[in-house]
């Protein structure tokens, strides 16, 4: 990975997060239960919003220049974490192991959705869940037009991160049964772009 990415990109990542991200974490992190695998944890701005009781941390994280940031967070709030390496697409774990799978912002940047969702649908327990908070495609015409032109710029400065993408279709199509589905509001000034669903979605058992 290039210096940005591996030193550049995570610290810009927590300087740039819009300030209403924080309520649609507690809203989707508030009810997690069990042994759960967050895909994509980042830089771990997730962790805080964990509930106390949760069994156990899982995750799997493309980037290790992440890691650093994100076990700092994790001892600041006495969590533990089960750290792996690796992408989405193929999860080093067996089938239904996890009561909980958590995708937030992980659906534009990687290589393939489909093969994630299949994936996190394989390492589910029957009646398992997952909890999702992802940015796409935006249903209102002015701001799908603003998403079109600056998505090239977006690919180069967030490595890859995809403002086009159809994230709720992608789930609709996938194996997995829809609970919730929640059109955030969009964000203010120049995060409007990164328009957000947030929900649940299930395995049946």
């Amino acid at each position: 990975m290039s210096f940005y990415a591996n030193k550049i990109f995570p610290w810009v990542l927590e300087v740039t997060e819009p300030k209403e991200m924080a309520e649609q974490r507690r809203l989707l992190l508030r009810e997690v239960r069990g042994e759960i695998l967050e895909i994509g944890i980042g830089t771990g701005i997730n962790i805080p919003y964990y509930p106390d009781n949760i069994k156990a941390l899982v995750t799997v994280e493309p980037s290790d220049a992440m890691r650093h940031r994100a076990e700092l967070r994790a001892n600041a709030w006495e969590r533990s974490i089960e750290w792996h390496q690796g992408r989405g697409e193929q999860l080093p774990f067996k089938e239904g192991r996890f009561d909980t799978v958590v995708i937030v912002d992980v659906l534009c940047t990687v290589d393939n959705v489909d093969a994630v969702l299949r994936d996190a649908y394989r390492v589910l327990k029957p009646g398992g869940r997952l909890h999702f908070l992802e940015h796409g495609i935006a249903q209102d015409e002015k701001i799908r037009k603003w998403q079109i032109r600056l998505n090239g710029l977006s690919k180069t400065i967030a490595c890859g991160c995809d403002l086009t993408r159809d994230i709720e279709q992608h789930l609709r199509c996938s194996s997995f049964v829809i609970v919730e589905m929640v059109n955030v509001t969009p964000f203010s000034g120049m995060n409007v772009i990164y328009t957000h669903i947030r929900g649940i979605a299930k395995k049946p058992a």
